[in-house]
């Protein structure tokens, strides 16, 4: 039960990812470029966190929610055959959501913890957080050990409180979803596109709250991720897709498009970002080339600025002897700065 992904030479429901100047009257898709220190923050990052593994992040009216676990005060040391790229959790405290306030520019400061586990349900720890603001009411969507889970509050900046005493979207196999990545479809329904072990789920639903699952429609030409698994697409075949961050946006013409951000993960252990479209919310049309040529992009989440200018953060690998990861961002068109002029004034 996956969203479907083709690969397709015309992507109409994306614009072109393409690099500068052709991206730019094109919507923001790609190519994108890292933001720099001038423009985000200390040394290019989009938060600073010492001794802080991040996980799953996401921006909704300006605010940074994110997953974070402190170091543990006498961690375990790292194990040889541990994936270099990959963060040693067992050397963190449980995973936890955070809520960091908007900043002058695009970066963030520190936040407070919003959310911690407490039901036997999620199995200690909570990550995976994404926003939709509804009528005002803010609604977080975040993954567990056993599934997906929602807490709402009055406002983006309230208190949140969980919905029901479980999961709203349990694991159908082996593997729970994870990261839910949910916006409002054309249809007037909210959909729901996850991480579903080495594929791309997609669940509907008219209220946000209760889920169901969805198949594509195999009459149609789109190809499911679980198949295109193996393909090459470079040097290197690809072997899963997830971690999917969606953006919904209307058209010139009316149209409601869905664009997925996501992760393409490789052979050698690698992983790119690319970027796929849709205007039915459950057949995309994949672009060919990645949206960041940086390797191992983590977690892509757009946030639209306007009609033609997104940023994207990312996951991408820190420095150290524990992995812990670093929030980056990117934006796109390339050609777009946030710098400040030398001659502005103070």
């Amino acid at each position: 039960m996956a969203a479907l992904i083709a690969s397709l030479p015309s992507c109409s429901t994306i614009g072109d990812p393409g690099g500068s100047p052709d991206a730019y009257p094109h919507g923001g898709t790609g190519q994108f470029r890292r933001l720099t220190a001038d423009e985000v923050g200390a040394a290019g990052r989009a938060i600073d966190l010492s001794n802080v593994a991040i996980d799953g992040s996401m921006v909704a009216d300006g605010y940074l929610f994110y997953a974070a676990a402190p170091l543990r005060d006498t961690p375990p040391e790292v194990p040889a055959e541990h994936p270099a790229r990959e963060v040693f959790w067992d050397a963190f405290e449980p995973r936890a959501i955070h809520r960091a306030e908007p900043q002058d520019n695009r970066g963030f400061s520190a936040g407070p913890q919003i959310l911690a586990a407490s039901e036997s349900w999620e199995g200690g720890e909570v990550f995976d957080p994404w926003i939709v603001i509804d009528g005002g009411r803010a609604r977080l969507y975040y993954a567990a050990e056993g599934g997906v889970g929602l807490a709402e509050a009055s406002s983006v900046d309230g208190t949140f409180t969980r919905v029901g005493s479980g999961p709203i979207l349990e694991a159908a196999g082996d593997a729970a979803p994870r990261r839910p990545s949910v916006v409002l479809g054309a249809d007037g329904a909210w959909w729901m596109y996850f991480d579903d072990g080495g594929a791309i789920g997609v669940a509907r639903s008219e209220d946000g709250v209760a889920f169901e699952r969805v198949d594509g429609d195999p009459s149609t030409d789109a190809i499911d991720p679980l198949v295109i698994a193996g393909e090459d697409l470079g040097e290197e075949p690809e072997v899963s897709v997830g971690m999917p961050g969606a953006a919904a946006l209307d058209t010139a013409t009316g149209r409601r498009l869905v664009r997925l951000y996501y992760e393409s993960r490789r052979e050698d252990g690698s992983v790119l970002a690319y970027v796929a479209g849709s205007t039915d919310g459950v057949t995309f049309e994949r672009h060919e080339v990645p949206v960041m040529e940086q390797p191992d992009v983590r977690f892509p989440v757009p946030v639209l600025l306007d009609d033609r200018i997104t940023l994207l953060y990312v996951n991408l690998p820190s420095s150290g002897t524990y992995q812990t990861r670093l929030l980056g961002a990117a934006v796109s068109p390339a050609t777009v700065s946030f710098a400040p002029l030398e001659n502005d004034e103070e």
